[in-house]
């Protein structure tokens, strides 16, 4: 058996001991000058026949003169059944002092035979470091370099061959590849909660995803991913690499739009600004439901038991992007069906006709308010936000996301700032039950310094004196435009006519140093008055790339005594006032 059959594998030397292990072994009647036998045992007891990869073996030894000070443990790849020592013996061997190992034969083909030998040494020789490597061959040696010859940096032992088992314990192990197994990742967003896939997506999906290998993971090769299909060539096929677990299916616009009813989608592995093209999947079908299959390859080449997304009752419904902008659907309070309705009609209005066709993202659907409180995504919220959600974003030239009170910020957070530094251009629409922002989220996007922290519970007490903001404004109460640009001013705005009262929280809001505001609420007139002065409710970011709204647009839709365009009139101003300099950087795609 030649050292060229060795492979340079991590044997797996736990010594976990089930047993009570010892070092020495001191017989009853010492017989001096007798060299030491040594017994091998696989543990549970049994007869050895072909098994997986993870054997749990048990050695120990006897010496005639009473003590045994260690062994000298090999294995090595095999043809046939052997059951003496090679000559010359040419293994490579490690010292140990422990009785018992779990060991995983390294496996590249689906079957093969190994050797394991043990050589019980007594107490004639005094011992090694553990772990120390030892060849017999010419002589025995310390071989410190681990290169397989004697040369000077290695060690003589010259007692050593006295004190060892001349025979050896030698068995021969058939072993049988284990295929691998493949699971999902655990939802980023909720580690309590299975990763699934959104019901809904555009040309756009992300999955997370690990292998495994009772045989050890080290023996895992490749994954392969496969699109409604799995086919009966390879050609449906796409193979990856074993660090490539996140993949995002991507189709670029100039692809979708010109597409039949099925397209091909690229493929990206890691997070958004990590991303790396790692091929491209055919048969995505537009418009209609999908199925993606992955599976796990390990290095005998067999494969895991495929892993279907999505599963069960669940389905994955793809739809082709058609319009120029996003609609983001933040919004769950009462009159959800009005706003959405208000900004579908207002984009449409807007001159030219080039936002009659909307595209719309519900990312509240199926959530409480409660739920939005505590963080939870909404069931069309891709589970990995980054970078499902922002490459998403990266298909429209615009983006119109309106919220309630309880905006989800942690989803814009990972979501709207790569977009923006993409060529992406935001309006966003939203209002605040309080203040508490933990992770900062709203300074990560947003073109502001803070937002009032005043009290606007129903608790508070009732005015005077009159506090920086409110959660009860009056119908027709005016938002003016501000002037200082009188190269850029936007259309009068105001609250619609009815309810008489609009329950909103207004928080005035304070600009980051590069932005400027745009609007302002009117005076209070009221008496007592609730809020004090002519807070700013709206800001635009130096880069003319992200105006932030305090307020909800659409009960601003107030055509007598705001634009006589209502919303659309502000739309229109503010879709044409983005930065010309400021587009999409598709070329990522």
């Amino acid at each position: 058996m030649s050292t060229r059959f060795h492979i340079a594998v991590v044997l797996i030397l736990a010594l976990a001991l089930l047993l009570p292990s010892c070092k020495e072994h001191v017989a009853d009647d010492p017989v001096p000058g007798q060299q030491p036998r040594t017994y091998l045992w696989l543990f549970p007891d049994g007869d050895v026949s072909t098994g997986v990869s993870r054997k749990h073996l048990r050695w120990w030894g006897e010496s005639p003169d009473g003590l045994v000070r260690g062994y000298l443990f090999s294995y090595t790849i095999v043809t046939g059944s052997v059951t003496t020592l090679p000559q010359p013996d040419t293994l490579r061997y490690t010292w140990v002092t422990k009785n018992d190992s779990t060991l995983l034969f390294p496996l590249d083909t689906l079957f093969r035979r190994f050797a394991v030998v043990v050589r019980a040494v007594d107490d004639g020789f005094g011992g090694l470091p553990e772990h120390a490597i030892v060849r017999m061959n010419p002589a025995p040696y310390w071989d410190k370099n681990d290169n397989g010859v004697y040369d000077s940096a290695d060690e003589n032992l010259t007692s050593l061959s006295a004190a060892t088992d001349p025979v050896g314990a030698v068995q021969t192990f058939p072993i049988r590849n284990t295929p691998p197994a493949i699971g999902l990742l655990p939802n980023p967003s909720d580690p309590n909660a299975a990763q699934r896939l959104p019901d809904t997506t555009f040309t756009v999906v992300a999955i997370g995803f690990k292998g495994s290998d009772p045989d050890g993971d080290n023996t895992l090769s490749s994954y392969r991913i496969a699109l409604n299909d799995t086919g009966a060539t390879t050609g449906q096929w796409l193979t990856v690499g074993l660090r490539d677990t996140i993949l995002t299916l991507v189709v670029p616009r100039s692809r979708s739009d010109a597409a039949g009813a099925t397209v091909s989608a690229d493929v990206y592995s890691g997070s958004f600004l990590g991303r790396r093209l790692v091929g491209q999947l055919t048969n995505l079908r537009l418009d209609d439901q999908n199925v993606m299959y992955i599976e796990a390859r390990d290095v005998a080449g067999e494969y895991s038991p495929v892993l279907k997304m999505p599963s069960g009752t669940d389905r994955w419904y793809v739809r082709r992007p058609r319009a120029k902008i996003l609609l983001v659907n933040d919004y769950t309070n009462f009159d959800a069906a009005t706003a959405r309705t208000t900004y579908l009609s207002s984009l449409a209005a807007v001159p030219g006709g080039q936002y009659a066709q909307v595209d719309v993202l519900d990312i509240g659907l199926g959530l409480t308010a409660t739920d939005k409180e505590s963080g939870r995504y909404g069931r069309l919220v891709p589970q990995f936000v980054d970078p499902a959600l922002i490459q998403t974003f990266m298909l429209y030239d615009n983006i119109l996301w309106y919220t309630d009170q309880l905006p989800s910020l942690g989803v814009a957070q990972l979501s709207v700032f790569p977009y923006l530094q993409n060529g992406g251009r935001v309006i966003f629409s939203t209002m605040f039950l309080n203040t508490t922002d933990p992770r900062g989220a709203l300074k990560d996007f947003a073109p502001i310094d803070s937002v009032s922290s005043v009290d606007l519970s129903p608790t508070r007490p009732v005015p005077p004196p009159a506090v920086a903001g409110d959660s009860r404004i009056p119908a027709n109460y005016v938002v003016y435009a501000d002037s200082t640009n009188p190269a850029s001013i936007y259309p009068q705005l105001a609250f619609n006519a009815s309810p008489s009262i609009h329950s909103v929280f207004m928080r005035p809001i304070y600009r980051r140093s590069d932005a400027r505001y745009l609007y302002h609420l009117q005076a209070d007139t009221r008496s007592p008055q609730r809020y004090v002065g002519a807070p700013n409710i709206a800001v635009i970011d130096g880069q003319n790339t992200i105006i932030f709204v305090g307020v909800p647009l659409h009960v601003l839709n107030n055509t007598t005594l705001g634009d006589p365009q209502g919303l659309s009139g502000f739309l229109a101003k503010a879709l044409s006032q983005f930065s010309p300099n400021q587009r999409v950087n598709r070329f990522i795609f």
